[in-house]
């Protein structure tokens, strides 16, 4: 019994490598994936790792930073997409904008562990996970004002505050028709059995309509 104990203790890996904290991180994203977050537990997270629960707490002060965290790992990678698509094309145009929705779009598909951690966990889990699921959202928002074509100065403030109301509802109705399309489209979900291709070509058409509708 000894020996065998000793045996799994060294299989486990050093928690004192600095890539251990990236590992551990990476490990979580898979362990979010898959089960709730009250679900979820630090030996789950360990397991998944290879390490011991005390190596995960050496890193993290417990099961809301490392939710907190994996939540913005992925959303900043998403951000990482988007950003370098918009530095290839003019960031005020449909043509950028159906070029976000395409790289997205198939990183999504490339990346379902991630894409079910955004998609399935409830954002206000944690404090810290809302606010980053927030701070996600209103910088998409802004970033899609960009598209909107410019209009004339409105003759009056209530004019000037219709306007703004009707960029407001158009961007942020643009925001959440991509969340929840690609929600929809996961693991069995109502738009699972559409051709993926037929759907992104419709999602396009759609955020076009929102977006550059005069």
């Amino acid at each position: 019994m000894i020996e065998q104990g000793a045996k799994q203790h060294v299989e486990k890996k050093s928690p004192h490598r600095p890539s251990r904290r990236e590992d551990i991180v990476d490990a979580a994203i898979r362990v979010f994936a898959a089960k709730s977050f009250s679900d979820a537990s630090i030996q789950d997270v360990a397991d998944e790792a290879n390490v011991v629960p005390s190596a995960v707490y050496y890193h993290f002060a417990g099961k809301d930073e490392l939710f907190e965290l994996a939540m913005r790992r992925v959303l900043d990678t998403v951000n990482g997409v988007v950003a370098d698509v918009r530095a290839e094309e003019d960031p005020n145009s449909d043509r950028s904008l159906e070029a976000v929705l395409v790289a997205v779009w198939h990183w999504v598909e490339a990346h379902p562990n991630e894409s079910r951690l955004v998609h399935y966990q409830m954002p206000g889990a944690t404090s810290g996970a809302a606010t980053v699921r927030r701070e996600f959202e209103d910088q998409h928002i802004q970033q899609a004002f960009e598209y909107l074509s410019p209009s004339p100065v409105p003759a009056t403030k209530r004019a000037a505050a219709i306007e703004h109301a009707s960029h407001s509802l158009s961007t942020r109705s643009l925001i959440e028709l991509l969340m929840t399309v690609h929600s929809l489209r996961m693991d069995g979900g109502p738009l699972s059995k559409h051709p993926s291709k037929s759907l992104l070509r419709a999602l396009v058409a759609v955020s076009s309509r929102i977006v550059f509708a005069d």
